[in-house]
């Protein structure tokens, strides 16, 4: 494919960046600027803007993802702006055009939620709805029971509808159909490949740090690519710019510290996180058992206001994991069947915004790196590294109630693997160069649309890939109407793969590496549409439905030799569903209810096994047609949330469903030859035997359902200096035994966590 479209893109980017300059508007004028907290300096995404002309209102909208907002085509004269948003005291300033083109306005926080505001902020989040998308604030954290008293984005995820969990250990996600590799997460634009937590309840992303999270199930626009699954972008909060603010938590589970504070007020500030693992040195006496997981993260930014029109971001990431996901493991570095993975995000972004024109330009440098380990034996370790390197130069055109995106970039990754004895071992990279341009066009009061295409070329592999993107917004009663239907579309294409053993689910080691040459990447088509309605100011209704198409996936094949390392096959398939939720909101009482119903199918046809990253050695296995469901089919899954706070105290209340994951039965072992005499180097009379495994029918079988109830009290008292918080709680609080797997080694069946009481303690220093 020629580059073409990629300079065509460019000298769209350069016309509408000069038609958008101050020659075009000698006759009218712009405003734009920022919302911003008065204390902190973060800026208020969704704060609402109304400008007003001798009583008469002349516009009114939202400040977009990064506190922003431009009214343009205002002729000279006196206007009147008000600032709103939840939480926060409204201001007004009364400006003269064209003296005054910028504005930044500061709004001061307050304690108490006013119901016209609450009113206010219902109907800006319904203008928001788009198919597919779940934006989450640090307050919809704070409603899901967690075993500690600071909260997390992994706890909240499991509760959408749509979302595949393994259980309380090993941290996969699978979201409509995806699975854990196909999901695109990324931290202030810096991806993290692997970024949930051993233990299930924790990511790398504390509440303390996120100001929201982006969750595409499905349909996410041109700007995201690399993934055909589903995308978790997560916007953390800067530092406090003004004062210092500062935060402890202890509890069994896991305990942390948080710092924020001014480098030089009003301009920088530096925000820190550091959390550990206490788990496996307490459980002993908590429990009664050893809890075999340790884990912890560490986090940190920096974020400078340059002048008026630029700032500047610093960010770091670093994970930690280790466990035995197998039943009575331990931690000794040559534990069997141990399991242990780092993550290292390091990230810069420059922004800069000129007074005189309406476009928004970025310069993001990134790298990102995870480094795996897993020993299947005490003999035996594999070893899996990738390296990638981002940058790109992104492009906002904010044209009054329309935008455009434009952004190019480059990528590089580089792979190392070291299979053990039975597998291979290699080293390898891939570049790719690309672009996306996407749209954002207010049709009318009742229609937006929101057009897109990404371009990407690779060094290797696919050689090229196109994606175009599509979005529709309707709302028949325009932006004060209560229902909303939307719809998404588009094309993905995976070129970076991960490869794991799905046949157990206690092995979560995973292999990156690009695609082979000549052969068929992953790819996807997403279709999904949605409603959202709110028939009563404290009632909102939620439905959508979706088919993901999916092509070229790489599946493990089932071998009959215990740890050896499997070979590949493609197969293709669909995911569909739909999923429901019913919110009831008001001061005290917060209740939800939601409920998916999905089929997720593999069809594999008559093909050739593949040898992990190259042909298999010793002989060709030709595979039969087979039609099945994969481990993370769920059928049927219900998440019920219960909140209620009365003053200083607050009780939560979770309940979750789900049917039971389909598996793949054991039909007994046997002594087999050892590789070494089926490849003829040894007499067959005194080599020694192999242990091999037979099998049923791949996932012919479901494990039992899966339900649990969390509960948790917490009480806040306030000090002069600080507020602390305890908590107390119980994780599994009727016992449930839910399985979380059949150990194929052994037969024996391995279950979740117990019953979990948990205490803990916050303080907030003021």
């Amino acid at each position: 494919m020629s580059v073409k479209p990629i300079w065509l893109s460019v000298a769209l980017a350069c016309f509408l960046a000069w038609f958008t300059s101050p020659v075009f508007a000698q006759d009218t004028s712009s405003l734009q600027g920022r919302v911003l907290d008065a204390e902190s300096r973060l800026t208020l995404p969704g704060a609402t803007l109304l400008l007003t002309r001798n009583g008469v209102q002349i516009g009114g909208q939202a400040t977009g993802p990064r506190g922003r907002f431009e009214f343009k085509g205002l002729s000279a004269g006196t206007y009147v702006l008000t600032a709103s948003f939840v939480g926060f005291q409204s201001k007004t300033d009364t400006l003269d055009l064209p003296l005054t083109d910028r504005l930044d306005m500061y709004l001061a926080p307050v304690q108490t939620f006013l119901e016209e505001i609450l009113v206010e902020t219902q109907q800006l989040d319904e203008s928001r709805f788009v198919a597919g998308l779940e934006t989450i604030r640090p307050e919809d954290l704070s409603r899901v029971p967690m075993p500690d008293v600071s909260y997390d984005l992994a706890g909240y995820l499991v509760t959408l509808p749509g979302v595949v969990s393994t259980g309380d250990r090993g941290g996969q996600l699978f979201i409509r159909g995806g699975t854990p590799t196909q999901n695109l997460v990324l931290i202030d634009g810096m991806r993290v490949f692997q970024p949930f937590h051993v233990v299930g309840f924790y990511s790398a992303f504390p509440a303390d740090i996120i100001s929201y999270a982006d969750v595409y199930a499905g349909g996410f626009n041109a700007r995201y690519g690399g993934r055909i699954s589903s995308v978790i972008d997560i916007k953390t909060r800067n530092g406090n710019k003004e004062k210092v603010e500062v935060s402890a938590s202890v509890a069994p589970f896991l305990s942390g510290a948080q710092v924020s504070l001014p480098v030089r007020k009003g301009d920088t500030s530096v925000m820190l996180s550091v959390r550990e693992s206490l788990i496996d040195r307490v459980s002993p006496g908590l429990l009664g058992s050893d809890l075999p997981f340790r884990f912890g993260d560490r986090y940190a930014k920096l974020h400078s206001y340059l002048n008026q029109t630029s700032s500047l971001t610093l960010t770091a990431l670093q994970t930690h994991d280790e466990g035995n996901l197998a039943t009575g493991g331990d931690l000794d570095p040559d534990a069997y069947r141990k399991s242990t993975w780092k993550n290292a995000a390091y990230g810069m972004k420059y922004m800069y915004l000129p007074e005189s024109q309406a476009v928004m330009t970025s310069l993001s440098v990134y790298y990102s790196s995870l480094k795996s380990r897993y020993r299947p034996t005490r003999d035996e370790l594999r070893t899996s590294d990738i390296e990638d390197v981002l940058m790109s130069i992104d492009f906002a055109y904010l044209l009054g109630p329309n935008q455009i995106h434009f952004g190019i970039f480059g990528n590089t990754n580089f792979f190392d693997y070291k299979l053990g004895r039975l597998g291979t071992a290699g080293a390898t990279g891939v570049t790719s160069v690309g672009s996306f341009i996407e749209g954002q066009f207010q049709i009318s009061d009742y229609l937006r649309i929101e057009p897109g295409a990404r371009l990407e070329i690779f060094s290797r592999g696919l050689k090229n890939s196109f994606g175009p993107r599509l979005r529709l917004i309707f709302q028949p009663g325009g932006q004060g109407g209560h229902h909303q239907f939307s719809a998404a579309w588009g094309r993905y294409h995976q070129q970076i793969v991960g490869l794991n053993n799905e046949q157990d689910v206690s092995d979560v080691f995973t292999v990156w590496a690009a695609s082979p040459n000549n052969t068929p990447v992953p790819k996807a088509m997403h279709m999904m549409a949605g409603w959202k309605g709110r028939p009563l100011p404290w009632l909102e209704l939620t439905t959508e439905v979706y088919r993901k198409n999916l092509s070229s996936l790489s599946f493990p094949v089932f071998g009959t030799v215990i740890n050896k390392v499997a070979q590949f096959s493609s197969v293709n398939g669909y995911a569909q569903g739909i999923d429901t939720k019913v919110e009831i909101t008001n001061q005290d009482v917060f209740f939800s209810l939601s409920y998916s119903r999905g089929f997720v199918e593999y069809n594999r046809p008559f093909q050739r096994a593949k040898g992990i990253f190259r042909p298999s050695v010793g002989g060709a296995t030709y595979l039969d047609p087979i039609t099945f469901n994969p481990p993370h089919d769920r059928r049927d899954q219900v998440n019920i949330m219960f909140q209620y706070q009365l003053g200083a105290n607050k009780l939560g209340v979770r309940w979750q469903y789900g049917s039971g994951l389909p598996f793949t039965q054991v039909n007994g072992y046997y002594a087999g030859l050892s590789s070494e005499v089926e490849a003829g180097n040894t007499d067959f009379l005194t080599a020694p035997g192999s242990v091999s495994v037979s099998r049923a029918d791949p996932y012919g079988s479901r494990l039992p359902s899966y339900h649990r109830l969390d509960v948790t009290y917490e009480r806040k008292k306030t000090f002069t200096f600080a507020d602390v918080t305890a908590m107390v709680g119980l994780i599994n609080a009727y016992d449930r035994a839910n399985i979380f797997e059949y150990n194929i080694f052994t037969g024996n069946r391995v279950d979740q966590l117990p019953i979990i009481p948990s205490i803990g303690l916050r303080v907030d220093v003021q």
